[in-house]
């Protein structure tokens, strides 16, 4: 069960894109809508005036008129908080939440800088954490989830976050497995693409029958970075473990969530 959809909003385009985005998410789990603001002067700007009066209750106001007139279908309840916007976002989070920011934004009253705030986020954030990239234009849904599976424990995790995720949406769920060699520089023995397809497919079957998730196993060769992301362009939802490892995929997913977040199509969920 997800209690709360909690969103990053600091009226930026990026903001805007990952508010309308959790108003699904928040309809498909019949979960309350957050949107939430942090007040963040930089360390350079001048003491700040009450909210009672001056820029920042004007400010305010205004992103509260913002939410409201973006979230008629569902409305939001609007909030705010004053400290650093990663460290208040994810205060404001409990374990069944989920935290969604934009790629990235802008404020000139709460520094709420989500190309760093949603790195930070991912990496302390006690639920999951969606990173909604800004779209030229709005894309149907295609009725898919897509999930990164490499036998760790945040992979396993992720699997079945991604099958909730997927049930809700009635949704059809990818399992996917990279295979792809690391080769050290002083190999004996080099695998065949067609032996690690086939350890691909016996480790995907393996986690799918442990944690009794149905999905459809996705077995391919290259980085699971570009595998992933390729993957991305047909899905409404990538869900990935905040790290993890294989020996036969380098699915090392501390830096593939990153990539991931960065360049791909969907909207990522990084499940910690």
């Amino acid at each position: 069960m997800v209690r709360h959809v909690l969103v990053g909003f600091d009226g930026s385009a990026g903001a805007a894109a990952a508010l309308t985005w959790s108003v699904r998410e928040a309809q498909l789990h019949g979960a309350r809508l957050v949107a939430f603001a942090a007040l963040d002067p930089l360390p350079t700007a001048p003491a700040r005036q009450p909210l009672a009066g001056g820029d920042d209750a004007a400010l305010l106001a205004s992103l509260a008129a913002a939410v409201r007139k973006a979230t008629a279908e569902y409305p939001a309840v609007f909030r705010y908080g004053k400290g650093a916007a990663a460290q208040e976002l994810v205060a404001a989070c409990a374990s069944e939440d989920v935290l969604v920011v934009g790629s990235r934004g802008r404020s000139p009253f709460t520094g709420l800088l989500l190309g760093s705030v949603s790195r930070a986020c991912l990496k302390v954030a006690p639920c999951p954490v969606v990173v909604v990239r800004e779209q030229a234009e709005p894309t149907r849904p295609v009725g898919r989830v897509v999930v990164g599976v490499d036998a760790s424990d945040h992979s396993r995790r992720a699997l079945r976050v991604a099958a909730r995720e997927a049930r809700v949406r009635d949704a059809a769920l990818h399992a996917i497995h990279a295979v792809h060699w690391n080769h050290l520089g002083a190999d004996l023995i080099v695998p065949a693409t067609r032996q690690l397809v086939a350890w691909g497919k016996e480790l995907v079957a393996t986690e799918l029958a442990d944690s009794g998730v149905a999905a459809r196993p996705v077995i391919l060769n290259g980085h699971p970075s570009d595998v992933l992301v390729r993957h991305s362009n047909h899905a409404d939802l990538l869900v990935l473990g905040s790290r993890g490892h294989s020996q036969l995929a380098g699915m090392l997913l501390g830096s593939t969530s990153d990539y991931c977040t960065r360049h791909a199509s969907c909207p990522v969920m990084v499940v910690r």
